[in-house]
């Protein structure tokens, strides 16, 4: 059974639920709602009213965008939990198996505001399975994606899992690579590696597509304007080059690959879980500090 983990928080949570449900309807697969109340001393009373507003939501967007027929189809699971998400998505991302997280753009977590994508570019770092980062609005689900990555570069062992979502989209794929003009030598070897990652990809249609250009995110911003993608798939080597996709300069000139969902493929391992607020920071230095005292110390102090 097919796993889609969906973080909400109260802000864009219809669209990223309503894009996950028309997903959960193609692929088929299971949705898992997860809500993280930002009082990590939240009592269980607290969390169960959450768990209700979570469900009446389901339900209203269950019929709201699918027919009856489809909305019967998904199958749907709870978890609500104190505490940030940062701290929790690890661990629930593997007890579910989840083969996919979607996740809004300017999704809020620990009651705290962040630049759009930022939170996203965090949880990418926790999960080893894609993100999708689905900015607000309603949308459609693409008919043609782009995929940009220098493939040079990119580990083989990243295609499986990108093409284990193609029953998800089943469109037309563009393979994408920049190079700038110094690297004109490098053209055959560049030219090698989009054709390898093609072989190994599988994907039923794909076009490959190797271009000049010494601004790479203006560059496949301009190309998806061009070939009218409604999906881009990045392959980032680090957070900061992840970021940069969700820098204020192209939200502020509305470049088109902000206005498209952004599927996030890591070939990396899943960095250590870290704290994302102070609060969070004081928690992990007491456990930390407990957890090296002789272990009749640690039976004897309070739960």
């Amino acid at each position: 059974m097919k796993t889609i983990l969906v973080p909400l928080d109260h802000t864009a949570a219809e669209a990223t639920l309503a894009y996950a449900n028309k997903l959960a309807v193609r692929w088929p697969a299971e949705i898992v709602v997860l809500y993280c109340h930002p009082d990590a001393e939240a009592s269980a009373a607290v969390l169960m009213f959450e768990e209700q507003r979570l469900s009446s939501l389901v339900e209203r967007l269950r019929y709201q965008q699918l027919t009856r027929h489809d909305g019967r189809r998904i199958r749907y699971r709870y978890r609500v939990l104190a505490g940030c998400l940062h701290d929790h998505v690890q661990t629930e991302a593997l007890t579910c198996a989840a083969d996919l997280l979607v996740m809004g753009l300017e999704h809020i977590d620990c009651d705290r505001q962040e630049a759009p994508g930022n939170h996203a570019a965090a949880i990418t770092e926790r999960v080893s399975c894609p993100v999708l980062v689905v900015p607000p609005g309603r949308r459609s689900l693409p008919t043609r994606l782009a995929f940009c990555a220098n493939f040079t570069t990119l580990g083989l062992n990243i295609l499986p899992r990108l093409a284990a979502l193609e029953a998800a989209f089943p469109a037309p794929l563009d393979l994408v690579q920049f190079y700038a003009p110094t690297e004109r030598p490098r053209r055959r070897q560049l030219l090698q590696g989009l054709r390898r990652a093609s072989s190994h990809l599988g994907w039923t249609t794909t076009a490959s597509h190797l271009l000049e250009d010494d601004a790479p995110l203006e560059g496949i911003g301009e190309f998806c304007a061009r070939v009218q993608a409604q999906l881009l798939v990045i392959a980032p080597g680090s957070t900061a080059e992840l970021l940069r996709y969700f820098d204020g300069c192209y939200r502020a000139t509305s470049a088109y690959h902000t206005r498209i969902p952004l599927l996030v493929v890591r070939s990396a391992a899943p960095a250590p879980t870290t704290s994302c607020c102070d609060r969070c920071a004081e928690r992990l230095s007491r456990e930390a500090q407990t957890s090296q005292l002789p272990a009749a110390y640690r039976a004897a102090l309070p739960a």
